[in-house]
């Protein structure tokens, strides 16, 4: 499960962040400018559901390369090194 407060960075610079909010979570997509273009709400199940999706299309904690994740963080785009 993801927990609140929880951030996710994408490829092109975007981010999703998962919020508590009482009984439920909030979902914020910002684009790489950090305009928010969503807000989704959603129940704990359906957090559950979204996040057990996600891992059987993008793989499971055994293949996670904290590198990897760091890059698109620091807003690298597949192929592209640190300067």
């Amino acid at each position: 499960m993801i927990n609140g407060g929880t951030t996710i960075h994408t490829a092109d610079g975007s981010t999703v962040t998962v919020t508590l909010r009482g009984i439920e979570y909030d979902l914020h997509v910002r684009n790489a400018r950090g305009d928010t273009i969503a807000t989704v709400e959603m129940s704990a199940d359906d957090l559950d559901a979204l996040y057990a999706e996600m891992g059987e299309h993008v793989g499971n904690d055994e293949d996670y390369d904290e590198d990897y994740d760091q890059g698109y963080s620091d807003g690298y785009y597949d192929g592209q090194e640190a300067a």
